[in-house]
């Protein structure tokens, strides 16, 4: 089947080419198009409506008018000459905040900066403002905003600037300052900061592997086609995701684009490189160009293919998730992971087809045979001592393991926070009232009859004397008064674990308790929509790590024709990644100090390690299979393959290490983690686990390892050695 491909591919290369280029603009341009259409940082739209926040939130929009789509916001005003906040300045506040409501963003003006540029008028506005808590000795006082429109929208973020400059002028105009905090003005400030990082961040991530390439290969388009390939396959595998999101209206978590584009660099770049060694390989070994490329498709074609049917299917499993960004993040990395099988087995190919040896110029010394250098030493020892190799480098992955015990997973990671506008006015406020003042937890009581002050009196008084919250406001009552609403305000922050216990312990078994006779009360707010989030997250990991395990299981025993080596390759797998998770945990938590390491961070390694990991352990144990089908045996079949693959697999594995730890740059602690855990785990699956630990294990078990298929005799001439290479002969 890959040679026909390879053959075809080859004879048409330059309408391969085109008709890839062509397709990856048109998709990217989609993705340009809908990205911010299709993707949200709230939390709340990604549970199931069982889930008690969701009831909460479904309740306020219904009985109190509160519009869908708003972020909450919270203005600090203060006097400019720094005294005290006094009851005319407290009429002059309440008096420009409802001015507020009535402001309206010039949207031919971020037209000019925001490409794409959709029908907004409903966005971009303050839909409620109401003046709130006055701080002690009046230092100030807080209004709190209901801005409309979604916060990753770049168009919506340049809509608050306009509000911002606004409102800044107006209050300045009557003697006050204003500042903001929550929401979209956190979420602004925190783009704009980071705006630099992102583009040294860039910058070092292909860079790495550009430097890397060039390393390995000594070849100046070695060095940069496979970067620009994987770039714009990767576009256009976002591209095709961002348009089935639109057309088949679902939601994308807003990091979701940025993991399926960081997952398929690194995958991508595998693919290039294992065909890169191979198209080299035979060069060396006298072939032609075209003969070259389509050899290398027949073989590492079958290994693009295994690998990356593996992934497509263990991530489709995600689709059984409960939590919207797993259950929308399985599918969406099946489809670009499929999308760029077929660019490994169409598009890179073709590229090679093209360039020839002209890829490794100006280099001349990979057309030397080195059958004594690194990687054939390195074969040998593994053939030799395999018992030695297994006992220290499965050491080395349990020692790293032993650091997810007491393991905890967190929304707020802690970390110093950067010097941003809304950051200075977020601690402002919780040096003087309570740190969850601006994200209060909502607890809704509903009636068939109206309530009163006096009927929710018992439910208030056991509320306030909970440890823990800090304040209570309300009740707010609906036009009917048939619903109200308290507002609790916590000691901590909205996404800490102690906050997310208060609300899923005392404050909803207690709300339930103390409830007016025959209410129905239902907690909300962002800190019960994290508790959420947590208990969702936790269901989904436990049933979704073991049956994507199950179906990887399956894959390989119907790619590999074997039980044994599916077994232990899986083994493996699950190995390296605990061994990840836990460097991460023992460096984060325990040695940093950090309450817990990123919630999402277990999920990421699962893209990473089962991704990265099948990848290279396709690659060792096809090439395993193939030279114990040609005759060798274990030992010396051992040798070989870790000889051909370890530098395809070195390679790559460096260059993703490099280019995906630039990610520890980032102020956000969160993206710190990640950057961290993907470089150990690329590292223990590139260097470690598929190049020692598995190619040793194949050496203790023997032939057993390919139980219960038959071995299938091929020709040795296809397999280059010192003594069969024949001289070399110009390329066709």
């Amino acid at each position: 089947m890959f040679s026909s491909l390879g053959a075809a591919v080859v004879r048409f290369r330059w309408i391969v080419i085109a008709v890839w280029v062509v397709a990856a603009i048109a998709l990217m341009s989609a993705s340009g198009r809908w990205l911010y259409d299709v993707t949200t940082s709230d939390q709340k739209e990604l549970l199931s409506e069982d889930y008690e926040s969701v009831k909460a939130a479904d309740l306020a929009q219904r009985a109190l008018g509160e519009e869908e789509g708003t972020t909450a916001v919270t203005a600090l005003v203060k006097r400019d000459d720094g005294q005290p906040i006094a009851a005319s300045d407290r009429s002059t506040i309440a008096t420009l905040a409802d001015s507020s409501t009535r402001f309206r963003p010039d949207w031919d003006e971020i037209g000019n900066t925001v490409d794409f540029l959709t029908d907004k008028r409903k966005q971009g506005r303050v839909v409620e403002a109401q003046p709130g808590l006055v701080a002690p000795e009046g230092r100030f006082q807080l209004v709190s905003l209901a801005f409309k429109g979604s916060v990753v929208d770049p168009a919506t973020q340049e809509a608050f600037k306009q509000f911002r400059d606004d409102a800044v002028a107006r209050f300045d105009a009557r003697g006050l300052n204003v500042a903001f905090t929550g929401g979209i003005a956190s979420y602004t400030d925190q783009i704009d900061e980071s705006e630099s990082t992102k583009r040294l961040e860039g910058m070092l991530l292909y860079g790495g592997i550009v430097l890397l390439t060039l390393l390995f290969f000594r070849g100046i388009l070695a060095a940069i086609v496979p970067l620009v390939a994987v770039v714009l396959v990767a576009g256009a595998a976002s591209g095709l995701i961002v348009l089935g999101a639109n057309l088949f209206d679902f939601k994308l978590e807003a990091s979701t684009p940025m993991l399926v584009t960081t997952v398929l660099i690194g995958i991508g770049i595998d693919y290039f490189l294992f065909l890169l060694f191979r198209h080299r390989e035979r060069l060396r070994a006298g072939d032609g160009r075209k003969e070259a490329a389509m050899h290398a498709v027949s073989k590492v074609g079958a290994v693009i293919a295994s690998a990356a049917l593996a992934i497509v299917i263990a991530f489709a499993s995600l689709a059984l998730a409960e939590f919207g960004q797993f259950q929308m993040l399985g599918p969406a990395v099946a489809i670009a992971v499929f999308v760029m099988l077929l660019a490994g087995i169409t598009f890179f190919p073709a590229v090679v087809a093209v360039t020839g040896r002209a890829m490794y110029w100006p280099s001349k010394s990979w057309r030397k045979d080195r059958s004594h250098g690194p990687a054939a030493r390195l074969g040998e020892l593994v053939a030799r001592r395999p018992a030695a190799v297994v006992a220290v480098t499965t050491s080395v992955l349990v020692l790293l393991a032993v650091g997810v015990v007491g393991a905890k997973l967190a929304f707020d990671v802690g970390g110093q926070k950067a010097d941003t506008q809304a950051n200075r006015v977020e601690n402002e406020i919780a040096a003087v009232v309570p740190r969850g003042a601006t994200d209060p937890v909502r607890v809704f009581v509903e009636d068939d009859k109206p309530l009163t002050a006096a009927t929710l009196g018992p439910l208030t008084e056991r509320l306030v004397k909970v440890d823990g919250v800090g304040a209570i406001s309300g009740p707010t009552f609906a036009a009917d008064r048939r619903v109200a609403e308290l507002d609790l305000s916590l000691a901590y922050e909205a996404d800490s674990n102690a906050a997310m216990d208060l609300v899923r312990g005392p404050i909803r078994d207690f709300a339930q308790e103390s409830a007016p006779p025959g209410a129905q009360v239902l907690v909300g707010g962002r800190p019960a929509v994290f508790a959420d989030v947590s208990d969702s997250v936790n269901r989904d990991l436990r049933l979704i790590l073991p049956v994507a395990a199950g179906l990887i299981l399956l894959i390989l025993i119907v790619l590999l024709r074997s039980v044994v080596a599916p077994a232990y390759l899986l083994l493996a797998v699950g190995l390296e990644f605990i061994a990840t998770f836990g460097a991460a945990v023992l460096v984060f938590q325990h040695m940093v100090g950090r309450e817990g390491v990123a919630f999402s961070l277990p999920v990421v390694l699962y893209l990473f390690v089962v991704a990265l990991g099948t990848d290279y352990n396709m690659l060792i144990a096809s090439r395993l299979r193939e030279e114990s089908d040609a005759g060798r045996s274990i030992r010396e079949a051992t040798a070989k393959a870790v000889r051909f693959a370890a530098p395809a697999m070195a390679a790559a594995g460096l260059a993703l290490t490099a280019a995906f730890g630039s990610l520890m740059l980032y102020p956000d602690e969160a993206t710190k983690q990640m950057g961290f855990a993907m470089a150990i785990g690329i590292l223990l699956a590139s260097l470690v686990v598929s190049s020692l630990l598995v190619p040793a294990l194949t050496a203790l078990i023997g032939e057993k390892a390919w139980w219960p298929g038959r071995r299938r005799h091929s020709s040795i001439d296809e397999l280059p050695t010192a003594e069969t290479v024949p001289p070399l002969r110009r390329a066709a």
